[in-house]
């Protein structure tokens, strides 16, 4: 049996009287639950899950807040033995990609890749709503800042008024035209990422399990010839998900074609 802790620190505002108004105290409480449940059961399961909050395979609990500012401690029981770098290197990528702090360009190993590859974009949506109600208490003074460690301390992610704004985002038409490449794909998902040739970098799509085999059969053919160094150039009719800032967050496309296809 392996058991693991995360730390919520709230500090900074109001946080540093040691105290929380009750009712954003008990939203944040129920976003710490409900992230940690989402983030726990992907590792080990590897799927995402929404609606079940309970994470199969571990039981999690809370600690009493500890002093200084305002801390709470999520406590993680499973039944096997669980490698906690590789964990807690996969919960600093899940909430860090969720309010886009996360850094591509990081080489991360190959335990912590295989343990991505099946929620590859699917995660960090999920995790949005938890995560905007652990940001209650920050919604309510912009000075509060929470941190998320490990037990000696070691930062996992930071959390504050720019990442809650960027966990409040509006889907609206596609603002250029999409063309690039795919990069990853998960086909049993519908998830998967997309190189923008106007963005100049990797964002997260989701496709229809409905769509038509031929437009399944573009996006794996672009994945393949990506894997194999060629430019698989597809161009795609989608919304976007777009953060207040007006960065791209994700595309749910609906449309696939090897020749320019405006969006709808």
């Amino acid at each position: 049996m392996s058991e693991l802790k995360l730390k919520f620190h709230y500090e900074h505002g109001a946080a540093n009287s040691g105290r929380l108004e009750i009712y954003d105290a008990a939203v944040a409480l129920r976003g710490i639950a409900r992230a940690t449940s989402v983030i726990t059961h992907a590792y080990l399961n590897g799927e995402v899950r929404t609606r079940a909050e309970a994470a199969t395979g571990a039981k999690i609990y809370i600690e009493t807040p500890k002093r200084g500012s305002f801390v709470y401690e999520a406590v993680i029981w499973t039944a096997g033995a669980l490698t906690s770098g590789v964990f807690y290197d996969f919960i600093k990528y899940g909430f860090t990609e969720a309010v886009g702090k996360f850094n591509h360009s990081d080489e991360y190993s190959k335990a912590l890749e295989k343990r991505i590859e099946p929620t590859i974009g699917e995660l960090p949506v999920a995790l949005e709503s938890p995560l905007e109600e652990i940001h209650r208490p920050i919604r309510q003074d912009r000075k509060i800042v929470l941190t998320v460690a490990r037990p000696r301390g070691e930062e996992l992610a930071v959390f504050d008024a720019e990442s809650l704004q960027y966990l409040q985002p509006s889907t609206v038409p596609a603002p250029h035209e999409i063309s690039g490449n795919v990069t990853k794909y998960n086909s049993l998902t519908g998830w998967g990422k997309f190189f923008d040739l106007i963005e100049r970098r990797t964002v997260s799509f989701s496709i229809s399990l409905e769509s038509s085999e031929r437009t399944r059969s573009l996006i794996t053919w672009s994945l393949h010839e990506n894997n194999l160094g060629r430019p698989g150039l597809l161009h795609l009719s989608a919304n976007a998900v777009v953060a207040p800032t007006g960065k791209i967050k994700r595309y749910i496309v609906h449309g696939v074609s090897e020749s320019p296809l405006l969006s709808a």
